[in-house]
């Protein structure tokens, strides 16, 4: 039986075969996610995923739920993956990365450069040290060993793969964090009102709603544009202390959220609820409204009951935006008036209506994501690397052998540009020594 060794399971588990296919698996699941409908209710898979139809003969409600396909990225097999691939990673970087980068790192003398896969050409030079000038010039990295030259630049560059293996993790390390403890509470309050955070639509089983803070909306309101098409809606938002104190204050609109301690609240929709209406009798009434949607146009519905002499009518009022007008048909459908708000309208003589305000509600999102913070680093480390990738390593011998200094060098990129500088130091060093020898 063979004994266990942590580097034995750590050069299986860096095998590049296996982080390529787990690789694949992944893109597979979550390829199959955007296809099934992820965190809905049961009644749902059941309405679109029968028993009696199943696609593919054995997909149904009952398959889906048993292999947690309806919350594959919470999944246990599915994180299970996640973390094989990480420790694959990982391994990789510990037992070959790392490794090799120290290996780069440590000084190769040859003896003989013929047996080098690179270029080779002589310097004959007088001072030896003009060819190492040149090469303190183009920021290589100089050892001597005797008459033995060794110089190398880019060391960065090697640094890429490293880079790139320690994004990806933390990005798996940072979206597993927030699918666990975040979560997505989607909210409609009218203007004026006090909500706590209470309709979630997307949670993590490890997530924490904070109890001491509460949402005031102060204000609600539309801008449009010269052709009479919203432009933007914006909401005035106070974020209160358990005790009514305000923490702190914001105007959002879309793409503008309230932040405070990893809460963020966007702006998302709105709606209008009703209308505020005063009659003769200095009551004031509120009319509800109900949204209607008939193609890209909405429009708002409601209905004025009118008491005229025991004979009950009703006026219908009609709202197309928040811009003010309110238009006013009869029971024929015949337009009678169409007042702003703040106007008074005279019905019959005897009854008069004067349109106060709207009542509005606000939509928000409230997400809370503790992960985001390492996906948003991940990223940075992966177009870090992307740029540190393009950084040639080049590597130079010389050997010195009065009066001339055979020199071999090669690159791991950029092999013509390394080609040209690398004759280009050739040229200039003999350049420079044919000047010191001069007599005149």
């Amino acid at each position: 039986m063979q004994k266990f060794s942590v580097g034995r399971i750590l050069k299986q588990l860096s095998n590049l075969q296996l982080a390529i296919s787990l690789l694949f698996l992944i893109g597979g699941v979550i390829s199959l996610g955007t296809f099934i409908e992820q965190e809905q209710n049961l009644n749902f898979y059941k309405t679109n995923y029968p028993t009696t139809s199943p696609i593919l003969g054995f997909i149904d409600w009952k398959f889906i739920t048993f292999l947690s396909l309806d919350k594959i990225y919470t999944a246990p097999w599915f994180l299970l993956i996640l973390f094989l691939f990480a420790i694959s990673l990982l391994a990789c970087t510990l037992t070959v990365q790392l490794p090799s980068l120290k290996g780069f790192r440590i000084w190769k003398f040859f003896s003989n450069l013929s047996s080098l896969k690179g270029i080779e050409d002589k310097l004959l030079l007088e001072d030896k040290n003009i060819f190492a000038s040149q090469l303190h010039a183009r920021n290589y990295h100089i050892f001597k060993q005797g008459k033995n030259i060794y110089a190398y630049s880019g060391l960065l560059g090697r640094l890429g793969p490293i880079v790139v293996h320690a994004s990806i993790i933390l990005l798996l390390i940072g979206s597993t964090i927030g699918s666990f403890t975040g979560y997505t509470s989607q909210e409609i309050v009218p203007r004026g009102e006090i909500f706590h955070t209470q309709n979630l639509i997307q949670s993590g089983s490890l997530n924490y709603l904070p109890q001491n803070l509460s949402w005031r909306v102060n204000d609600f309101w539309i801008t449009y544009t010269k052709e009479f098409k919203t432009n933007q809606f914006y909401s005035d938002i106070s974020l209160l202390e358990v005790d009514g104190r305000e923490i702190k204050r914001k105007t959002i609109f879309v793409n503008e959220p309230l932040i405070f301690n990893g809460l963020n609240l966007y702006q998302t929709d709105w709606d209008i609820l009703g209308l505020k209406v005063k009659t003769e009798n200095n009551k004031t009434i509120q009319i509800p409204l109900k949204k209607i949607v008939k193609g890209r146009q909405k429009f708002w519905f409601g209905s004025l009951p009118v008491n005229n002499g025991g004979n009950s009518k009703s006026i219908s009022l009609v709202v197309n935006d928040l811009q003010g007008k309110v238009y006013l048909y009869n029971e024929k459908g015949i337009l009678l008036a169409q007042p702003s708000v703040g106007e008074t309208f005279l019905f019959d003589s005897t009854h008069s209506f004067t349109f106060l305000d709207f009542l509005t509600s606000t939509g928000l999102q409230l997400k809370v994501d503790p992960g985001i913070k390492t996906v948003y680093f991940s990223f940075f480390l992966l177009i870090f690397s992307i740029y540190v990738s393009f950084i040639s390593y080049n590597q130079i011998w010389g050997i010195e052998k009065s009066p001339q200094i055979d020199i071999a060098g090669k690159s791991n990129r950029a092999v013509l540009f390394f080609q040209d500088e690398f004759r280009k130091m050739k040229k200039q060093s003999t350049y420079k020594s044919d000047i010191k020898n001069l007599k005149i």
